[in-house]
């Protein structure tokens, strides 16, 4: 399984990653700081589970899932954000992710969502 976590927020990333690596030992997971290198990694490699922010510099997360599930239909999408759901409702729902969550997130509501996940199983 191959996991993408996107976010601007380099400290915020990097707690994102260590959070999917505790929860995912065997996953292969990359951590990206931007849409763009998220499209070309998943272009190059695949992407099986997408964790995004939606507010990210330059191409934002609606726009990278877009992408990213046009390479993989069946990819798996979770946000993780700090966008209110209602912001963006409409989008959001017309990509029609596995998960959706508030930063800050607990660990145990990021397992919950891996372990729901849309088109495969994952358990943590």
């Amino acid at each position: 399984m191959t996991v993408v976590c996107v976010d601007d927020h380099p400290i915020l990333l990097k707690g994102l990653l260590k959070s999917v690596r505790q929860l995912l030992p065997d996953a292969s997971i990359v951590a990206l700081a931007n849409a763009d290198e998220a499209i070309g990694f998943a272009k190059e490699n695949g992407c099986d589970v997408l964790i995004s922010e939606i507010e990210l510099c330059g191409v934002d997360g609606l726009t990278l899932a877009k992408a990213v599930k046009k390479l993989n239909p069946k990819v798996n999408i979770i946000f993780l954000t700090v966008c209110d759901e209602k912001e963006h409702a409409k989008e959001v729902f017309q990509i029609k992710p596995s998960g959706y969550l508030l930063k800050p997130a607990k660990q145990e509501q990021l397992a919950l969502e891996l372990n729901n996940l849309r088109y495969a199983a994952c358990a943590v």
